[in-house]
């Protein structure tokens, strides 16, 4: 007797279905690779938009209502500094979490999502997508081969040209910081997995907001920011 296979889709809550989270509810339906339950927005406008992709969605007015919800997974998309509370808390629900980068504010914040993913043993993912792009992924196998020769240099740059558009961006307390906690983890994480995860024994950097440098970063968010990473096999990023 030939054994059935369901193929079951998982339940999903989306919180924050601003910009990218609408546009990641968006591609989920379309691709229907997930079965989208719950979504929650402080903005109105926001969750009534997103439903129209997921129509037989539910909306809940809060993060704890929809972690109560039978949902496996959780899509964080919220402001930043709001990532690692939340997603310690969908974590300790047994619900598994898909954040929006930086999945912290700081390393201990990070540091405390991750062992609570591992105490619970649930599926943790930060959107560090640019890995999955075709440049890069071409950009990793000719690294791999070794037919670049030994590395000693290596030069990232992102400029943001679409925004900030939103004005929690600019609030310390809500964003946690500015360009580099909003996209210069995009070029860490490059670093880091291009090549192979490198020990950094020097760091040298300097925040800029406005044209002056950062006098407070509880208070200031920096807006340009240039850095030197030395890694154990005396390569230079910058």
């Amino acid at each position: 007797m030939e054994e059935t296979i369901v193929d079951q889709k998982p339940k999903l809550g989306f919180i924050g279905v601003g910009w990218i989270g609408r546009n990641r509810l968006q591609a989920v339906a379309e691709q229907q690779i997930g079965d989208i339950r719950v979504i929650s927005d402080p903005n109105t406008a926001y969750a009534e938009e997103a439903l129209q992709f997921a129509q037989g969605a539910t909306v809940v007015n809060s993060f704890p209502e929809l972690i109560k919800t039978d949902v496996e997974a959780v899509v964080i998309a919220t402001p930043s500094a709001m990532h690692a509370a939340q997603s310690i808390e969908a974590l300790d629900a047994g619900k598994a979490v898909f954040c929006q980068k930086p999945l912290g504010r700081d390393a201990a914040e990070v540091k405390a999502v991750v062992e609570k993913a591992q105490e619970k043993d649930v599926l943790l993912s930060v959107d560090f997508s640019y890995r999955f792009t075709n440049g890069i992924k071409a950009l990793k196998s000719v690294l791999d081969s070794g037919e670049l020769g030994d590395i000693y240099g290596v030069n990232l740059v992102f400029h943001n040209a679409y925004g900030p558009d939103k004005s929690w961006y600019f609030d310390p307390q809500l964003a946690g910081g500015g360009c580099v906690m909003d996209l210069g983890v995009h070029l860490v994480d490059l670093l880091v997995w291009l090549f192979d995860n490198p020990e950094v024994n020097e760091v040298h950097s300097q925040l800029f907001s406005k044209g002056k440098r950062i006098q407070d970063i509880v208070e200031q968010v920096e807006d340009y920011a240039v850095a030197q990473l030395l890694l154990n096999e005396s390569i230079a990023v910058q």
